[in-house]
């Protein structure tokens, strides 16, 4: 989704997307525009609820800055996006990257390891909390007392959990306690190496879900050559497949284009 645009054109490229095919759709978890783009970031988990009431798609953060919600608050959050879609929910969490933007918005910027450090003890809480009755935490950065989640979320065991990290540990713990990964490349190679990385700390890698977002611009990748590239992603056995147009303001035309990719895989 363009998040940099105004709400309504955000709205309305959702509300294009659904018509055209699409199956679900993505929303950056910022509450600044991102370099160069210009706009009105729309809070992430306030537009998913409208988009999910609106349309037939699934909606998932790409991804979710783990630090900026109470990981038992973020539970309930879900909990109840997914018993409203009835399991159209992802829940894709990342470490956070922007110090300028967690300051500006009050929060503590912490180093590398202790924000990947709190991103799992967020994993770990919203798991327990899907699915037990009763929770109680003693962790380093949370403390939950006698705490009860209800309703559980709509999807059984519990709506899926990617993860968005790309340094080696983030993708250990997308191996051990995530239901997938999400990459952002257009290598294979790349996402070859990490992929094989990841193998190598599965239990059950049949199950696992693997992602990537596909960067497009509008001013020279044609349809043919996304369909190319994708191929050879889906031959690695890449099964979400995600596009991130540019520019953004273009969007709602550039759908109708790049929606042909959609048509020549189904």
């Amino acid at each position: 989704m363009p998040v940099t645009q105004s709400v309504n054109y955000v709205f309305e490229s959702a509300l294009k997307t659904a018509e055209l095919g699409f199956d679900a759709v993505s929303h950056q978890d910022h509450f600044f525009y991102v370099h160069d783009e210009r706009g009105t970031v729309p809070e992430c988990l306030t537009m998913f609820t409208a988009v999910a009431m609106r349309t037939r798609l699934k909606v998932s953060p790409l991804v979710l800055c783990s630090m900026v919600r109470n990981p038992a608050l973020l539970a309930k959050i879900f909990a109840t996006m997914d018993q409203l879609t009835k399991g159209r929910v992802y829940l894709a969490v990342g470490a956070c990257w922007w110090r300028e933007e967690l300051k500006g918005y009050g929060y503590r910027w912490e180093p590398p390891k202790t924000r990947v450090d709190m991103t799992l003890e967020v994993i770990k809480i919203v798991k327990k909390l899907w699915a037990e009755d009763t929770v109680n935490y003693d962790g380093k950065f949370w403390k939950i007392r006698n705490c009860r989640l209800v309703p559980k979320p709509y999807q059984k065991p519990h709506p899926p959990i990617l993860s968005g990290g790309e340094g080696r540990r983030m993708l250990r713990i997308a191996a051990r306690h995530c239901d997938g990964w999400i990459g952002v490349t257009n290598s294979l190679e790349e996402y070859k190496e990490k992929m094989n990385y990841i193998k190598g700390w599965l239990a059950d890698p049949e199950s696992f879900i693997f992602g990537n977002v596909f960067q497009i611009y509008a001013d020279r990748d044609s349809v043919e050559d996304v369909v190319k590239r994708v191929e050879k992603f889906v031959d690695l056995g890449v099964s979400r497949i995600i596009f991130f147009i540019h520019p953004q303001p273009r969007n709602l035309e550039m759908l109708d284009t790049y929606a042909k990719v959609i048509d020549y895989f189904r």
